[in-house]
């Protein structure tokens, strides 16, 4: 695994966003953020970056500032230096591009680690794939199903709306149990990650 990892969450920039579904990878990313300490991020052209070193690997957080259906654009920019870091022979191959996004297929509470395959219907995933041509990068998919999806006529809508009260107070477990992934994987690679979390 490469000294640099980077661990991109998904979602929209904007306080309007902050709480929706579509932005559970921005959620994600700020709970890392906080209960690792990272220094505070800084804004580049099209993404805001935070790094830290953690058991002797350079991990970056990023959020695209490309809106959802570009964020593509900002993991490109990433893995081609944009100003704070070259690294000409990256590859895909080597899994230290971990995406965290949401996923309207796997219900509230249930998410999934996937090394691989295509973006389905997430046009940010599908945005990351084009860019970097390669399927070939790690991806935590959160689940956001539920019985409040039947109140939407169009998926887009409901991934757009807020995650309900009771939803919200979920949250912190979640997002605890996401930050004890990153931290494996970090230490101990993806297969470790996928063999202790991934659900049966």
């Amino acid at each position: 695994m490469s000294a640099d990892i980077f661990i991109v969450g998904l979602g929209n920039p904007g306080r309007e966003y902050c709480f929706s579904r579509h932005n559970f990878g921005f959620m994600t990313i700020d709970a890392f953020f906080k209960k690792n300490n990272f220094p505070k991020f800084i804004r580049k052209k099209n993404y805001l970056v935070s790094n830290k070193a953690i058991s002797d690997k350079n991990v970056y957080l990023v959020k695209p500032l490309t809106f959802m259906n570009l964020s593509g654009k900002a993991v490109k920019g990433v893995i081609n230096g944009a100003g704070i870091f070259n690294i000409s022979d990256y590859n895909a191959d080597n899994s230290n591009l971990i995406l965290i996004h949401d996923d309207l297929d796997l219900n509230f509470e249930t998410y999934k680690i996937k090394f691989g395959g295509s973006g389905g219907s997430h046009n940010g995933v599908n945005s990351v794939i084009t860019s970097l041509r390669s399927k070939n990068f790690i991806r935590i998919k959160l689940g956001i199903n539920s019985s409040e999806r039947a109140e939407f006529s169009v998926g887009a809508d409901y991934v757009l709306s807020n995650f309900s009260k009771d939803e919200i107070r979920k949250m912190p477990d979640i997002l605890n149990t996401i930050n004890e992934i990153l931290l494996v994987f970090i230490e101990e690679g993806i297969m470790k990650a996928m063999n202790n979390f991934n659900r049966k």
